[in-house]
């Protein structure tokens, strides 16, 4: 049976861990921690929010797991940091695999890893640890991605892509099959990546230009 949890953070990513958490896998979340510099109220969503600092004196870690809720701030180096500084305490860091998601027989997830419904995850993907992957991503076969990556919804990532630690994938983009993805990359929106990126890469899809033609004056709509 799993152990009751704490979660870290309590903005938006939080709050839909906690959904996720308790609607999906029926786990107890005993409540929220955040950085004593943040913390600005004792209560969310009916439960405790307590500092970081002395978290593990109220929920020890012998008895609790933690789960991070950053999102992808810094290249995901703000959810890195507090997740080893979490371990470092001696917490066992969650996961969560939605039953929505379709995932093959094989797949291990790591500490730390989150993904959401709608996500496809083929055989022999592997996905490393502290990973988010939003709803409606598609993983192709034999792909690897790095520690401490955040992939976006509805991106397509073929079929033995390599993508590197830190990275960044945002909606709707789209990677070709056999290329190799460097670490911190950040992938916009709607981009096509069609060959090996290097570290540190920033990638922009392009965006829709603004009409001339207001609304009001389109005939055929």
């Amino acid at each position: 049976m799993s152990r009751p949890l704490v979660i870290f953070g309590n903005g938006q990513v939080a709050e839909v861990f906690h959904y996720y958490l308790t609607h999906e896998a029926s786990r107890e979340v005993a409540a929220f921690t955040v950085d004593g510099a943040y913390l600005k109220e004792g209560s969310h969503l009916g439960l405790p929010v307590v500092d970081f600092e002395s978290v593990e004196r109220r929920f020890p870690p012998r008895d609790f797991d933690m789960l991070i809720a950053v999102s992808f701030k810094q290249v995901n180096k703000a959810r890195q940091r507090k997740a080893d500084e979490a371990a470092a305490k001696g917490y066992e860091l969650a996961h969560h695999v939605s039953p929505r998601a379709v995932v093959w027989s094989g797949f291990e997830p790591r500490p730390n890893t989150f993904i959401m419904e709608n996500n496809v995850i083929q055989p022999y993907v592997k996905i490393g640890r502290n990973v988010i992957l939003w709803s409606g991503n598609h993983i192709g076969h034999h792909t690897e991605i790095g520690d401490n990556c955040f992939i976006a919804s509805q991106v397509v990532v073929s079929g033995n892509v390599r993508v590197g630690e830190n990275t960044f994938i945002g909606v709707n983009a789209t990677l070709r099959d056999n290329i190799v993805v460097g670490k911190f990359n950040v992938i916009g929106a709607a981009a096509l990546i069609l060959g090996d990126t290097p570290d540190e890469a920033v990638y922009f899809g392009e965006a829709s230009a603004l009409s001339k033609v207001p609304s009001s004056r389109l005939r055929r709509i």
